[in-house]
């Protein structure tokens, strides 16, 4: 009964919230009777007979039938969109001053954090089953992509002007297979995207694929159709070395590959595997600054004062490790960092980098830190490194990052289900 009387209280004020500034001078007085009733009730319901008691809310109910209009009764829509406006405001408090999920793209900081990452099937494979790939999208997040050509012929790459004068110069940057810049959609065609798209040639007609825009086909061509190079530099020089192409004139160039397909047959099979995803905490900053080894997330800000470095970032996350922090002298020796001529050893993997173990490949000297060359980390930035510096863009190449870049440290990977789950490092 209390809580009968309760839920009439809640009911009657929230209708009094909504609706006092349209209500008659009768009908609002009557609202604060029935509030002022219940008040009452709750205080003396015990010394009420039930009979009493229940005639009584019955005729409360019927007035606030007669009040409330779409405020009372509560229907499902009004609870359930209030429900979920509440959780919004909570998720979003929390994601601006607390935890905000962040997935990693490209795999700069692999192997200590993976990007999105190629699984790469043969050719002669029939295309997996409806459950398989759903079984991979929710263990992985992985997306299916198996590219059949509609025509028999030799299959054939382009590639981009390796000319230091060519317009693909930006692009190039990107990768050495030629793509463009497409808008298209994602989750169901509801909302906009960009991603790459790349032409792979069978009897010199474009079949066309498209990725997601942080992912290079690159290694998916290599592997499928070149898998005797390492690398498409490899290849380039030997063909070059070889007479069967001058990669030095200021043009795009047309590979064959030794495969010839047949009709409605596959040309390219593989996944990719979502990146890590992580939730980055944006408050410990707030009140202690990054150290020489946090892995950090930084995003550039607009402004007069560093619109250069937001030119060249671009209005994106960016996850690094922090190389050097303000007043430090940083220099790359023999794949080593060192910061004020000491090997930098702050954290495990400043060492496994510079003893190239396991999947470290150790520190490539690009850019402010090419051979012979040293940096001074200005006060008040941070210089950022990804701990797969050969595949990353960063202090070396646009400057150390400010303070007021700074979004927070990452602190646990939550998906996909790997042997990285858990605290990140």
């Amino acid at each position: 009964m209390k809580k009968t009387i309760k839920n009439l209280l809640v009911h009657a004020k929230r209708v009094y919230r909504y609706k006092k500034d349209v209500l008659s001078v009768k009908e609002t007085k009557s609202l604060n009777l029935i509030i002022d009733r219940l008040n009452e009730l709750l205080a003396t319901y015990k010394k009420e007979s039930e009979e009493n008691l229940n005639l009584e809310i019955n005729r409360i109910d019927q007035d606030l039938l007669k009040l409330g209009g779409k405020i009372y009764p509560k229907t499902f829509w009004i609870d359930n969109v209030e429900m979920l406006v509440v959780a919004a405001i909570i998720v979003i408090g929390i994601r601006v001053f607390f935890f905000q999920p962040f997935i990693i793209p490209t795999n700069s900081m692999y192997p200590t954090y993976s990007g999105m990452k190629e699984v790469i099937y043969p050719l002669d494979i029939e295309e997996p089953n409806a459950l398989s790939k759903l079984m991979n999208t929710l263990r992985l997040g992985s997306g299916s992509y198996f590219l059949k050509s509609d025509r028999a012929g030799r299959v054939g790459i382009e590639l981009f002007s390796q000319s230091s004068y060519s317009k693909d110069k930006q692009l190039r940057k990107l990768g050495f297979v030629s793509f463009k810049f497409v808008q298209g959609r994602k989750w169901f065609g509801l909302m906009p995207a960009q991603f790459r798209e790349y032409s792979i040639y069978v009897a010199n007609q474009p079949v066309r694929i498209r990725v997601p825009v942080d992912f290079s086909l690159d290694s998916v061509i290599l592997k499928t159709y070149f898998s005797e190079y390492d690398s498409f530099q490899d290849l380039m020089q030997d063909y070059h070395n070889s007479g069967k192409s001058d990669f030095s004139r200021d043009r795009r160039y047309r590979i064959s590959t030794d495969y010839i397909v047949e009709a409605d047959r596959p040309i390219l099979a593989f996944d990719i595997n979502l990146g890590d995803a992580l939730f980055v905490d944006r408050l410990t900053y707030h009140f202690f600054k990054p150290k020489a080894g946090d892995p950090f997330v930084f995003k550039a800000v607009q402004s007069k004062a560093y619109n250069d470095l937001f030119q060249a970032l671009g209005d994106k996350y960016y996850i690094k490790r922090l190389a050097g922090v303000g007043g430090d002298e940083l220099s790359v020796q023999s794949g080593k960092l060192y910061a004020n001529g000491n090997l930098r050893n702050e954290v495990p993997t400043f060492l496994l980098n510079g003893d190239q173990l396991g999947e470290y490949r150790g520190y490539n000297a690009e850019g402010y830190l090419s051979d012979g060359k040293s940096f001074n980390v200005p006060e008040g930035s941070y210089f950022a490194m990804g701990d797969n510096s050969y595949n990353s863009f960063d202090s070396r190449y646009f400057g150390p990052v400010p303070e007021s870049f700074v979004i927070g440290k990452p602190v646990f990977i939550y998906y996909p289900f790997t042997s990285r789950w858990g605290l990140a490092n």
